[in-house]
């Protein structure tokens, strides 16, 4: 079972997500075609420690096995989706740079994933590390971890 709490008003999500490098590239994802870039992750389960839960998201969504995580920042984000809905979720952002990338991966490519029942599109793309500015990358937060390879570990929160 995931960590989220979901009422009318507020929706509480607790995450993992991969920062996947190669060479002088991140690894990003368009979940549904919602038009920006995040991270690739997914829900912590209860019971489930972060760590574990990156290294299982890692192979569950990119097919990437990663056997030394480095968390290196915690994001705690506060925001509305387009009905006008609040959510609070809190992200640990986890370095895979000890990953071995097949190479059916070291492009831009789409996978559908069974997530508990729904299909979910994933277009994941490679973006030059310099060039995280040009994409509308969310949390925004996470462009300046990115861009100045901020890769020591950070509490970032936004509201």
């Amino acid at each position: 079972m995931d960590v989220k709490i979901n009422n009318e008003d507020l929706s509480f999500k607790f995450r993992v997500n991969c920062i996947i490098l190669n060479e002088d590239k991140v690894l990003m994802v368009d979940l549904n075609k919602n038009g920006f870039l995040c991270c690739p992750g997914g829900h912590v389960h209860v019971g489930e420690d972060t760590k574990t839960a990156v290294i299982r998201e890692t192979l569950e969504e990119v097919g990437i096995v990663s056997n030394n995580p480095k968390l290196v920042a915690i994001i705690e984000n506060f925001f509305k989706n387009k009905v006008g809905k609040q959510f609070h979720e809190l992200s640990f952002y986890y370095l895979i740079d000890d990953a071995i990338i097949p190479d059916d991966k070291q492009n831009d490519y789409t996978f559908i994933e069974n997530d508990e029942g729904e299909l979910v599109n994933l277009d994941f793309k490679w973006i030059m590390l310099d060039d995280v500015e040009k994409y509308d990358i969310r949390p925004v937060a996470l462009k300046k971890v990115l861009k100045e390879r901020k890769f020591d570990f950070n509490h970032i929160l936004v509201k």
